[in-house]
Formats: C-alpha cells, sequence, structure tokens
C-alpha cells in the first residue's frame, strides 16, 4: 500500500514545516510556483526550494532569491568570502573576552550605543543578503561591555542575535513528531500538554506495528492517530472511538495521506454505536440498478448505501472485539469507559492511557488492582531535560516545559474463575488434615483396645 509521499526531497503539493532561526515553526503547502513569507524574516519563491533534501536550509538573499547553507546555527556564512575572510571575521569579533563575567554592570539599553532608530535603519538600507551580519557586527561594536564577557557568554550572546536577525530557515519533513511540536509551541492545551517523549512511549507499550487492530481515543486532533498510521506503514485498522457526530482528525489534513488510505485504516464509530451495536446498526434495502437510474434521488441514494456499508463494517469489527490494544488520549472519565472497552480488547493485549495530570490515571490504576482483568500496571512520566552545548561545555537549559503528562500501562487478560491456584498454603493445609485423621484413627483404636482387654 502507498503510505504517502518520497520523504527525501522537497515537492510541490506538500506540506513540510520550516524551522527558523527564532526556534519557531511555520507549517506551509507547497506550490509550483508564489512566494512564501516568514515575517520579520523576509519573503521567498517556492520555487527556489523545490528539488533539494529535506533537513537543507536556506538564506534568503535579494529578490526574494534564497541560497543553500550548511547549517540554520552555523555563526558566519560571509557571502561572496573564502574561509580564511570568515576566520578573520570571527576573530575580530572575539579577540577580547574575560575568564569570567564578574565585571558585568547591568544598566541595561544604555550599554548599547546602537538604537532601535539605528536598526531600523538598517534594515531599511537594502535587502542585501549580508544585512543581517551586519546588524550583527554593529551591534556588538555598540556594545560597551561585549569585551567584559566570557568567550562563552560572547558565543550565547551572538546566537542569540542570529535568531533575531538572520534571515534563515530550514525546511523539514512533517511527520507526527513535528507537527505535535507545531501544537506544543502554539498551544500544548490543544493536545492536552502530550509531550514527543509521551507519545513515543505510548507507542511502543501500545505496540503498534503493521497489520494491528487497535480501538482509539484521540482528542489531540488526531496527532495521536498520524504517529500510529506512520509507525503502521498505513497497514492495518484504527477503530476511532469518539463522541461527536464526526470525528475529529484535522492534524490529518496537513499528512499528506491520500483520502482513500485514510478511509482505507481509519474506521469511526460514535459512543451510541459502540456501546449498543445491535440497535445501531443501519437497515438499508439496495434496490435494482434500473431502479436507482430512474430516480432522481441516486446521488442521495448512494451516500445511503455507503454510509450503511461503513456503519455496518465498523459495528461489525466491534462485535467480534479482540482488538490487538487499545490507545487513550482523552479527558473522558476513564473508569466508565473501561466497562465497555475492556471485552473488547484480546488477551495479552496491552492497554496504555495518557493523561496531563497524574491523579485520574492513579485512580483507573487502584481499579485494576481489584480487577483481575488487568496485570501489572504501572504508571510512567516521561521528563526530557533540554541541554545548552557550546564548544567545551555543557549545561542544563534553565526554562523548559512542566512535564509531558503521564501514561497508565496494562495487560489485559482473560482470568478461568475455574483454576484454582495450587500454593504452599494449600499443601500445608492439606498435610495438616491427613495429620488430623491418622491421629483420629489412632485414638478410635485405642479405645478399642482397652475395651477387650480384661
Amino acid at each position: 500500500m502507498v503510505s504517502r509521499r518520497n520523504d527525501s526531497t522537497i515537492a510541490a503539493g506538500e506540506h513540510v514545516v520550516l524551522r527558523l532561526p527564532s526556534e519557531g515553526l511555520k507549517i506551509v503547502h507547497l506550490q509550483e510556483s508564489g512566494l512564501i513569507s516568514l515575517g520579520k524574516f523576509g519573503t521567498f519563491e517556492v520555487s527556489n526550494i523545490l528539488g533539494h533534501s529535506l533537513g537543507s536550509s536556506f538564506e534568503i538573499v535579494e529578490d526574494n532569491k534564497v541560497r543553500r547553507i550548511k547549517s540554520i546555527d552555523e555563526q558566519f556564512d560571509l557571502s561572496q568570502a573564502d574561509e580564511s575572510v570568515q576566520r578573520q571575521e570571527l576573530s575580530k569579533m572575539f579577540n577580547n573576552s574575560a575568564e569570567n563575567n564578574q565585571n558585568i554592570i547591568d544598566i541595561g539599553e544604555k550599554i548599547q550605543s546602537l538604537s532601535r532608530k539605528d536598526i531600523d535603519d538598517l534594515k531599511k538600507s537594502g535587502a542585501s543578503s549580508n544585512i543581517g551580519q551586519i546588524i550583527i557586527e554593529k551591534i556588538i561594536a555598540g556594545h560597551e561591555g561585549f569585551d567584559k564577557k566570557t568567550i562563552f557568554s560572547q558565543q550565547k550572546y551572538l546566537k542569540r542575535k542570529q535568531s533575531k536577525f538572520m534571515r534563515r530557515f530550514t525546511v523539514d519533513y512533517l511527520g507526527a513528531t513535528q507537527l505535535l511540536e507545531y501544537y506544543i509551541e502554539k498551544d500544548s492545551n490543544r493536545v492536552m500538554g502530550l509531550s514527543v517523549e509521551s507519545l513515543g512511549l505510548m507507542l511502543s507499550y501500545g505496540n503498534v506495528r503493521p497489520g494491528g487492530n487497535y480501538l482509539v481515543i484521540d482528542e489531540t486532533g488526531g496527532v495521536l492517530t498520524y504517529a500510529m498510521m506512520e509507525r503502521m506503514g498505513n497497514e492495518g485498522t484504527i477503530v476511532f472511538l469518539h463522541e461527536n457526530e464526526h470525528p475529529n482528525v484535522i492534524a490529518l489534513a496537513n499528512s499528506d495521506f491520500e483520502d482513500k488510505v485514510i478511509d482505507q485504516v481509519i474506521k469511526p464509530i460514535n459512543w451510541l454505536q459502540f456501546a449498543e451495536p445491535e440497535n445501531e446498526r443501519i437497515q438499508f434495502e439496495e434496490q435494482d440498478e434500473s431502479e436507482i437510474k430512474k430516480t432522481r434521488l441516486k446521488e442521495q441514494y448512494i451516500k445511503r448505501r455507503d454510509r450503511a456499508i461503513s456503519v455496518n463494517a465498523v459495528i461489525d469489527l466491534v462485535e467480534k472485539a479482540n482488538f490487538d490494544g487499545f490507545i487513550s488520549v482523552s479527558t473522558l472519565y476513564m473508569p466508565d469507559v473501561l466497562e465497555y472497552v475492556l471485552p473488547k480488547i484480546g488477551g495479552s493485549k496491552p492497554i496504555v492511557i495518557y493523561n496531563q495530570f497524574k491523579e485520574p490515571l492513579a485512580e483507573v490504576q487502584e481499579n485494576f488492582t481489584k480487577d483481575g482483568r488487568i496485570l501489572a500496571s504501572s504508571i510512567f512520566e516521561t521528563r526530557v531535560r533540554p541541554f545548552q552545548t557550546i564548544p567545551g561545555r555543557i549545561h542544563p537549559v534553565m526554562t523548559m516545559r512542566s512535564g509531558g503528562g503521564y501514561v497508565l500501562w496494562g495487560t489485559r487478560v482473560i482470568p478461568n474463575e475455574s483454576v484454582i491456584a495450587v500454593g504452599k498454603g494449600i499443601k500445608r493445609k492439606r498435610e495438616e488434615s491427613v495429620e488430623s485423621d491418622l491421629d483420629a484413627s489412632d485414638s478410635k483404636a485405642s479405645e478399642s483396645g482397652n475395651e477387650i482387654s480384661p
């Protein structure tokens, strides 16, 4: 089955994510021609980046053109200059530095002789390819305390200015991970605070694989479903359980999956159809083709027929049960949800539930300990701290997100109440029972002997 696009080349008709120097993300749909605006970073023609490899970095130059560069993070890439000139420029910039930052005096904007008006005038002076570099050089030259910084602080300062003034961007593949990063940057509540690490943990513990048949509740707009489709290679079935009239999978609009592939893998079903399948099955009588051609309502008839076939097919899947796993990212009250879900999951299959907070999952885990249908349940928390690296030094970033939520995992089992476990306790009871019977028989024998003796 064809999953989606060529994942190695930038091509027209596809969605990509642009990484900006400010660490911001922008999702764009590439066309054969036209312009893409990056706000203060400038505008460029789409045709200039087509054909390059995904992951390539570019810098905007004159006339909305771009030129490819090694990396968006490289310090200076002087146009029309050789490496010796670049080294000279860098050495001039960092020729004076301090051993520590103790001599720095924080006097705010007064330490910078270059005003904001001067910077705006430089921006308006022209759109040359190295205008960002010129502004940064003047800012550093006008910084009265730059030589009092350590070499590490100077490099950090330079990087901050590059993220603000350099007109660069990187074109990346738009997968589920990148889409989740985009939503986290815009509004993490939209994905219930789900982190990339928690998403990966759910896919691993959920044993998501090609050809699997999974029951899913996804309230992230389809990000979880997108990630599952990528991991499954679009081979298998995702029964999408939702509580609205239509499932919310808006994230798949950026996935470039073909509609027929989405329809083949994702099977939506609402709660009423799931909880009462025998009552929600659509009764539909097919008409003869000759009668269909005569009617004026042919299109409506076809829509009703297709809907009946689709709904009844999903209901058949639910009634057969034996799903390969249950994965949920939802605000629903899980103890009630699981009463309907657990009977549909096959034996030795995983149950994976995500929540932004730990307390709801702790309640579910407590119910699992009383319920013989789930074994070895555990709650996991993912937290990955970003580190800042510069030549010769590494330390954690001081600010980061508070966390990526919690994941509850357990294994569905089917108890057999007719089987009784035999352990040391039962064995000991049997031995004690045998001993007591022997003592009783000996006692009776002695009593009978006393009666016979003279």
